[in-house]
């Protein structure tokens, strides 16, 4: 260590080395978490196309689609918690600070028009939408039996995890583009 940089400052930057290793590889299974979405999707509607009778099968994809989006929004915050402990406690023990988090922040920190557009809403909640309302004529021409109330029932579960698909990555994308204090305390879900 050199005269003249603070106490500490080679464990500080193994510490941002490592949490920076991490952000990536959380990063990558984040890819990983949307091509899961895409292949479940593009089986599940190809299965649902390839025959009368079997739309049913695409009530599978709002359970699929929320855990995934799960998963990624759990990644993102992590992401953020990481970020903001590299800004907030890291930076200050090395000389002159790291500024890659807080060069992010500074670019971050103003409103985003397009953030609505972002395509994490078709990924996720949008191939819910269309799987719960690509079923609906088939549960319609339904009669009434014990499958079809299970269906129903099943069709009615879509619809509200495709809300709360909705609103877990509304809630990461706008904490994500707008956040600009510190995270929120253990057991918070949003600033």
């Amino acid at each position: 260590m050199s005269d003249g940089a603070p106490p500490g400052q080679d464990a500080a930057l193994a510490e941002f080395n490592a949490l920076r290793a991490e952000l990536v590889g959380r990063q990558h299974s984040q890819q990983a978490l949307l091509s899961i979405q895409l292949t479940a999707a593009g089986a599940l509607f190809s299965l649902a196309l390839s025959g009368a009778g079997r739309s049913a099968v695409l009530l599978i994809l709002p359970l699929v689609t929320y855990m995934l989006a799960g998963r990624h929004v759990s990644h993102s915050y992590a992401c953020l918690s990481i970020a903001t402990y590299i800004r907030t406690e890291l930076s200050g023990r090395t000389a002159g600070g790291l500024g890659w988090e807080d060069w992010l922040r500074a670019h971050r920190s103003s409103p985003r028009p397009y953030r609505t557009l972002n395509p994490l809403f078709i990924t996720f909640p949008g191939i819910s939408i269309l799987a719960v309302a690509g079923s609906l004529p088939y549960l319609a021409g339904l009669a009434a039996s014990a499958t079809a109330a299970m269906l129903w029932a099943a069709w009615l579960a879509g619809v509200a995890l495709t809300g709360s698909s909705a609103r877990l990555v509304w809630q990461v994308r706008s904490d994500s583009f707008l956040w600009t204090g510190p995270l929120p305390e253990a057991g918070r879900s949003g600033p």
